[in-house]
């Protein structure tokens, strides 16, 4: 279902009608523009439409950004990614039109309770037959995450359809689109969700299409297991165990869950911390998925389990290298990192983590950062929430609330 937000004044734009499509009811709202109902005039339609806040819209590198993205999407016609029907500019009004789902996101899903394994592997296949089609044309999406999976409901069909939102992060590895990557997006800054982020994402590195792999990788443990594999409280943790903890098996997090090994070595290839041991794209993971069926996992017993899912480190987030917090060096790397300074962050802060909850930590993760490797020094910063970025975060509309 799709809920209107509440409007506490009068929404000018209302009834406004933009290069054929009249904006309706509002559907949700963000740092960066508002989401309308809209319906095209020469069709009758029904099409989501999100307008760039009217501050925003006046920034001409903001503005470029924006069409700079639509375009991107443009070029993303397939069944598994959201559909862009049409972008432009009335009267420095920036708008984009998209096609209107209405269902749930795979977070919130996750949320509600845990997901089947046909459900699971159901989704996941669909989510790498999608950003394939997006390797294919050298875009990367870079924030892969349940929140940014869109389940569409289809009559008479006991499994959704995916569809996949929000490539406002893509990064185009094309030698045209680079060069302007340069003027939009400032030097140093890494741009994604902390749970979900590749190693090289994380510090910094060059990525690819591999980070996309991790991500799925990350999707795909979670919807079996219940829980990430690195699971933490604290964005600082979230950072730094793929970079240094080992992965941990399946059954270590859900010991009730029997998984077939081959399955279970699909997963781990995709976590590999060497992006050059990973699957080389979605594609190469799509295909190493497809002899899998529900029969490739299976509960032992119908033993019950608490279903407490975090969210921390779910929100996207931009990690500065110019206005960082500094990570010390520590003699127990399971102690919390200290801060030296907190980031000066022009464009707004993140409030402070929340404490550390020890029930989060699983005995294989705390094993892992007994072992883990020791003198190691990271740098980030954390500015703004993915809203402020001026891209199209939250670019599609959720069917519940917006991201």
């Amino acid at each position: 279902m799709v809920y209107a937000l509440p409007v506490s004044v009068d929404d000018p734009l209302v009834g406004r009608e933009l290069e054929g499509f009249t904006l309706g009811e509002r559907i949700g709202a963000g740092a960066t523009g508002v989401v309308y109902r809209a319906t095209r005039e020469d069709s009758g339609q029904v099409f989501a439409v999100k307008v760039l806040n009217e501050a925003l819209g006046h920034i001409q590198s903001l503005r470029r950004r924006f069409e700079r993205e639509a375009r991107a999407l443009g070029k993303l016609t397939h069944e598994h990614i959201v559909h862009i029907a049409d972008f432009g500019v009335v009267d420095d009004i920036v708008f984009i039109a998209m096609e209107y789902l209405e269902g749930d996101t795979l977070e919130d899903r996750l949320q509600e309770a845990p997901v089947d394994a046909p459900l699971a592997l159901h989704v996941m296949k669909q989510i790498l037959d999608g950003v394939a089609f997006a390797h294919d044309l050298q875009i990367v999406h870079r924030d892969l995450k349940p929140a940014n999976v869109f389940l569409v409901e289809r009559p008479g069909e006991p499994l959704p359809d995916v569809k996949i939102l929000d490539f406002g992060l893509a990064k185009f590895l094309s030698i045209d689109e680079l060069s302007q990557e340069g003027t939009l997006t400032r030097k140093g800054r890494v741009v994604g969700t902390p749970a979900y982020m590749a190693p090289e994402q994380i510090t910094g590195v060059s990525l690819d299409v591999r980070a996309d792999v991790y991500a799925a990788g990350i999707v795909l443990f979670e919807l079996l297991a219940d829980r990430r594999p690195f699971d933490y409280d604290r964005r600082s943790q979230l950072l730094r165990a793929p970079l240094f903890e080992p992965l941990p098996k399946l059954a270590d997090i859900r010991p009730e869950l029997e998984v077939d090994p081959e399955l279970e070595a699909v997963i781990r290839k995709a976590l590999a911390k060497d992006p050059g041991e990973r699957y080389p794209d979605a594609r190469a993971m799509y295909d190493a998925l497809q002899p899998f069926g529900p029969g490739a996992v299976r509960m032992a017993g119908d033993r019950e389990r608490d279903h407490q899912r975090s969210r921390a480190g779910t929100t996207s987030v931009v990690i500065s290298a110019e206005e960082r917090v500094k990570l010390s060096t520590m003699s127990d790397p399971a102690a919390p990192p200290t801060v030296d300074a907190e980031p000066p962050a022009p464009l707004g802060t993140l409030p402070p983590e929340p404490p550390p909850s020890a029930a989060k930590a699983t005995a294989a993760q705390e094993k892992g950062r007994s072992a883990a490797g020791r003198g190691w020094v990271t740098a980030l910063v954390w500015l703004v929430g993915l809203a402020g970025l001026g891209g199209l975060a939250g670019l599609a509309w959720y069917a519940t609330t917006l991201r």
